[in-house]
């Protein structure tokens, strides 16, 4: 029987059928219903009630075929959570349902939390009655037997199949029990009730009418080893990551079908697709989401491989740690207080691996390097990393680990390491608050020590009861230690610094290039070039065109708003002596160049035709720039053929102005320290502005007299009132 994708769109929707099936029916490929795809997600990854299981067609058959024999064989399906393991089972109930065998097929789906209770004994009574419920609705009532006691055992339930079996012997019944490894260790270890519940269930799975699908993940091997023995006539139905080899058919499916004649997808596409996922359906069906939002957005009905890229490239920053948690926290035999010290172990090792990736290719001897002050010893790297391997979580071949899911490495190697962090951070300080405490407390003098370096602040001094008031607002010394530590590396640009900048530019740059006319006196002002700005008035732009008109010793009035420059360049009589011979325009810093680059291009839009008929020359002058807005702004320049533009820096900057560079410790005494503490800056500046780490997400660590640029971490220059408030230490300037 082949398996078809078959989406109920009005289920999973609410949209009428027709407006999906009409353009399918009628064959309209070039017709896309845009507006309502708009509504939809066909990669939903909610299980609806009427979905076929897409792909995997093989396993749905045999595992059906079993259930159809005349004696029905019970199956019990193992794998990586999210791996569609639930979705599988279903399918199958749907597969045996439909099949046209002469026998009708019920089915009862429980979940473990629909039967569990706080005791293994409970669990087993909640279990048994919920089995009765399923079992008895097939008797008529008069001949409905009573309901048993189920404490500690499923027994009586062997006697209502075996009624049923007589009564109706063309009906089978199949259970499944997903989740089936979180059940209490009690009902599966040695022991009296675990002997009972595995001998009943290894009873009734033996009856002709009655077999299970038990369904669950990475602890299932833990339940077999104890009770495999109960087990041996369950049949084994693995589920892993799609095989391109043997099932590189059943992934096309599942890629293509949901959005067919919507959608089209080049074979360079889906091989980029499962490259990046491996072949997991579920972080394939993520990621296609997101490929099928951009379509729809971008009104483009061709995914080609450059889209997936970008799409995971989108996708990565917003995934959070829930996506990822079964990675570290599934697979793990024991008492919770042991899963929990275990899955700490792994995070820390995940965390040093993570660091190891970002540097180079990772190895256990990388991987022991980057553990810094993390509560595991390197004997325990091999033993985790191991177990990794056997779960399929990494992967090693000579000597270098990766993980297996290229998604995740990409994950971990962005943003992971610092989420990562953020969830062991509370384990690391309960365990070193006591020795800690006091050794991270920030005393008085340092903060002085700290403010006799700065300039004034938008006209004021800042104090050491600022600081400290700025500091008390996290809740203890550790957290304070790190806020300190980042605000004593802070670059404080004086005004000096500023003026002589200001100085060099145009004495080294421009001024060699437009030299100054013949003046009457050293006391003349040169009028000869304006001076103006992108950034529109009451920005910093202004005040550093002003400044530096002042420092050039330039007439005031060749200050221009960039509005009026239009129309002074147009203004009638006098041209020739009011054209200005240069026009500068002057900004503070470019941390990643977008804001400027917009800017710039508005103001080319505005003023393009005047410059080019009067064959003005542009200088864009900036006092800080990143190395990459350097390039961008170059690009952008470039883009101008038309106008002489230069662009003039007076100070380039890599990464030593970033508070949390993508590699080495920075600022911070080694690189856990610096994790942590982007982790708190993360935590503190969500919600504060758009970017918890600043615009462009640079974390920079500067500051000027007037201004804190938005590439600077929102921690110091952003406020929040209610009830989480936040007072900023370098407050901006209300526009």
């Amino acid at each position: 029987m082949k398996i078809t994708v078959q989406v109920n769109w009005r289920q999973l929707f609410g949209e009428p059928a027709s407006t999906i099936f009409d353009l399918e029916l009628q064959g309209q490929d070039s017709m896309v219903d845009w507006p309502t795809l708009e509504r939809l997600d066909p990669y939903s990854l909610e299980v609806a009630e009427e979905d076929t299981f897409v792909g995997r067609g093989a396993k749905v058959q045999a595992i059906g075929n079993r259930l159809l024999k005349a004696q029905m064989t019970s199956t019990y399906i193992t794998g990586q959570k999210r791996i569609g393991k639930t979705s599988l089972a279903q399918a199958v109930t749907r597969f045996i349902v439909s099949g046209d065998d002469g026998y009708k097929v019920h089915s009862l789906y429980l979940e473990y939390g629909e039967y569990c209770s706080a005791s293994a004994k409970e669990t087993v009574k909640a279990l048994g009655e919920a089995m009765y419920a399923f079992l008895a609705e097939h008797f008529e009532i008069a001949m409905r037997p009573a309901q048993p006691d189920f404490s500690g055992t499923l027994a009586p339930l062997n006697a209502i199949a075996r009624s049923l079996e007589a009564l109706h012997p063309k009906r089978r019944f199949v259970v499944i029990l997903d989740e089936f490894d979180e059940i209490h260790p009690e009902m599966y270890r040695y022991g009296a009730l675990a002997e009972a519940f595995f001998a009943n269930l290894r009873t009734l799975a033996a009856r002709k009418n009655l077999s299970f699908i038990l369904v669950g993940g990475e602890k299932m091997p833990f339940i077999i080893g104890a009770q495999g023995d109960q087990l041996n006539k369950f049949v084994q139905e693995p589920l892993d990551y799609f095989s391109r080899s043997s099932e590189w058919t059943d992934y096309v499916e599942l890629v293509t079908s949901p959005v067919k004649r919507k959608l089209n997808w080049e074979e360079a596409a889906i091989n980029e697709l499962f490259n990046v996922t491996n072949g997991h359906p579920f972080y394939t069906k993520l990621l296609c989401s997101k490929i099928f939002s951009s379509a729809v957005k971008e009104r483009d009905t061709e995914i080609l491989s450059a889209d997936v890229l970008r799409a995971m490239h989108s996708l990565v920053p917003s995934l959070d740690i829930n996506v990822f948690a079964h990675l570290w926290k599934d697979g793990i035999d024991g008492e919770p207080e042991h899963a929990e010290v275990m899955v700490l172990k792994r995070l820390r090792v995940l965390v040093a691996f993570g660091r190891a990736l970002r540097v180079g290719t990772p190895t256990i001897s990388a991987i022991g390097q980057h553990l810094g002050s993390l509560q595991v010893s390197e004997q325990d790297i091999r033993p985790i990393v191991d177990d990794f391997c056997r779960r399929d979580i990494l992967k090693e071949k000579s000597g270098e680990l990766q993980p297996t899911l290229p998604l995740f490495s990409a994950w971990l190697k962005e943003i992971g390491v610092t989420k990562l962090i953020a969830s062991t951070l509370a384990d690391d300080l309960e365990a070193e608050l006591v020795r800690a405490e006091d050794a991270a407390f920030v005393q008085a003098a340092e903060i002085e020590q700290v403010v006799k370096g700065w300039q004034l602040y938008r006209g004021r001094q800042i104090s050491g009861e600022t600081i400290r008031a700025w500091l008390d607002q996290v809740g203890n010394f550790q957290e304070q230690r790190l806020l300190f530590n980042l605000l004593s590396k802070i670059r404080f640009v004086s005004t000096l610094e500023i003026a002589e900048k200001l100085r060099e530019i145009h004495d080294k740059d421009i001024a060699r290039e437009i030299t100054a006319p013949m003046r009457e006196s050293k006391a003349e002002k040169r009028r000869d070039m304006w001076i103006t700005y992108v950034d529109g008035p009451g920005k910093s732009g202004a005040h550093y065109a002003r400044l530096y008109a002042k420092e050039n010793g330039i007439l005031m009035d060749c200050v221009v708003e960039p509005g009026r420059l239009e129309k002074r360049l147009k203004a009638e009589g006098g041209q020739k002596e009011e054209k200005p011979r240069a026009i500068v325009v002057i900004d503070d810093l470019a941390g990643t160049g977008k804001s400027l680059i917009s800017n710039f291009e508005n103001f080319v839009l505005a003023n393009a035709a005047s410059l080019e008929e009067k064959s003005i020359p542009l200088f864009i002058a900036v006092l800080f720039a990143s190395e990459a807005a350097e390039i961008a702004l170059k690009r952008a320049i470039e883009k101008q053929p038309k106008l002489d533009v230069k662009l003039i820096v007076g100070e380039l900057f890599g990464s030593e102005l970033e508070a949390f560079p993508l590699s080495g410790a920075g600022i911070w005494g080694d690189e856990l320290e610096r994790d942590k503490a982007k982790a708190l800056c993360v935590r503190l500046g969500t919600g504060l502005y758009k970017e918890p780490l600043g615009y462009g997400a640079q974390a920079l660590r500067i500051t000027f007299p007037d201004t804190c640029p938005n590439n600077s971490l929102p921690i110091l220059f952003a406020s929040r009132s209610g009830e989480k408030t936040w007072t900023p230490i370098f407050p901006r300037p209300s526009s």
